[in-house]
């Protein structure tokens, strides 16, 4: 009984990460979860470990505090950019990268994306993201995955987990960016 209590107390609790993607600079405050946010146009992140007891993160700027919750285990995104971050998970499928895609694939990627950029297809079931400014996201349950912000590339090589599995790797970029690079798109299929 003795060997049962001293498991449950000291044991780990619920672990949850808050990954913060900022414009401007930040401060953080380990003890009490409390991000100190300076407006800019810098890219800026952090990421926070949460216990069980924590139910939240906080924000101080110059518009007041906000309060987050994070309710349950898992890792979360923290949007205090002043853009929109959109974004998905990898795809490390064994096929690798088709060679060519056909007219109606390449009409298809269009569209989705542009449903995307207006807030229209993102979903948790196609673990596809439209994050608002001034919002949190919880992401996934698996406090492993990785979040790339708007401003670094996807790996170019990535290593299976002991079990055999591909990595978890969330991918995102500001509404913006993702604006940018299908006018890109659009304008190279026209030649």
């Amino acid at each position: 009984m003795a060997a049962m209590l001293c498991f449950a107390a000291c044991s780990p609790g619920v672990e949850k990460k808050v990954k913060v993607m900022a414009s401007g600079k930040i401060q953080v405050d380990e003890a009490t979860k409390t991000i100190t946010l300076e407006p800019g146009t810098q890219h800026n992140e952090t990421e926070l470990t949460l216990s069980e007891k924590d139910k939240g993160v906080t924000v101080k700027s110059p518009d007041g505090d906000q309060a987050y919750e994070v309710p349950e285990a898992g890792v979360y995104l923290l949007n205090i950019k002043s853009d929109t971050l959109i974004g998905h998970m990898v795809n490390f499928g064994n096929g690798g990268a088709p060679t060519s895609i056909t007219n109606e694939q390449l009409d298809h990627m269009i569209d989705s994306t542009q449903q995307l950029i207006n807030g229209q297809n993102a979903s948790d079931a196609n673990k596809t993201y439209f994050i608002v400014p001034k919002t949190i996201k919880k992401l996934t349950a698996n406090t492993n995955a990785q979040l790339i912000n708007p401003y670094s590339s996807i790996p170019g090589s990535v290593s299976v987990d002991k079990d055999g599995k591909a990595p978890e790797i969330y991918k995102f970029s500001t509404a913006k960016q993702e604006r940018q690079s299908l006018t890109e798109l659009v304008e190279r299929m026209k030649k």
